[in-house]
């Protein structure tokens, strides 16, 4: 059976890493995002995941020309700098709601019927953040990512009975190029010797963890996470 792994928000950061680590192991990958990207040896969409009928039309033609996944990957997202709650703004609030919670929703319901079929595997990209909180995000994306661990939890309830299995992956700062394009070095030097590890983590070290939830290997494990935080987090 083909591995056939669809990466929502593939176009970039972690996503993008996953994308190239999966393919390099042999599976079959489908990236969509924002932007449509040309590269040789990728496939790519453009999605809204804000908007239900951009991804009904996403899988259409997945489905069309490529058949049904096996696994779906979510790692769209969208953060704001920390800030003080009188600060608020409810459109940026529901706007992030949108891409983070709603945009998952959106795609969990549309590719249900592939992965029923296909007995699939969801992993979905959260954050150290929904564990305890963020040293340089808001406390909306904070928010929003711990909602993600409801969904999760309950889905894979629900899901049970169709074989599928639905997780977590739970980075902690990790150095993509959106990262890098913020901090000074300086900064990025001081954040290393800060983690437990003493570096940052790289998107590869997600990816490897989404790689064991989507495969096959992955035959037990389903309403549960993976912290790849270098030791920030503590959860033995």
């Amino acid at each position: 059976m083909t591995n056939l792994v669809l990466i929502i928000g593939g176009t970039s950061g972690i996503g993008f890493a996953t994308a190239k680590y999966l393919k390099d192991l042999g599976y079959k990958v489908i990236i969509a995002g924002r932007r449509k990207i040309e590269l040789q040896s990728e496939i790519s969409f453009e999605v809204d995941v804000c908007d239900e009928q951009s991804i009904t039309l996403l899988k259409e033609k997945i489905e069309n020309q490529y058949g049904k996944i096996n696994a779906l990957v979510y790692s769209a997202g969208k953060t704001l700098p920390k800030k003080s709650i009188l600060n608020f703004e409810k459109e940026q609030w529901q706007e992030m709601l949108s891409v983070n919670v709603t945009g998952l929703i959106l795609c969990l319901k549309a590719f249900y019927p592939h992965l029923v079929d296909t007995n699939g595997r969801v992993a979905i990209i959260s954050s150290v953040a929904a564990r305890s909180y963020s040293r340089f995000s808001s406390f909306e994306y904070t928010a929003s990512k711990a909602a993600i661990g409801g969904i999760v939890r309950q889905l894979s309830q629900e899901w049970a009975k169709d074989k599928i299995l639905i997780n977590s992956v739970f980075p902690s700062t990790t150095r993509t190029k959106m990262l890098e394009g913020v901090l000074k070095p300086e900064a990025l030097e001081s954040l290393a010797s800060s983690s437990p590890l003493g570096e940052i983590a790289d998107p590869s070290d997600t990816a490897r963890a989404v790689e064991f939830l989507i495969s096959r290997k992955n035959k037990y494990t389903t309403g549960s996470g993976i912290d790849v935080s270098g030791g920030a987090f503590l959860n033995a």
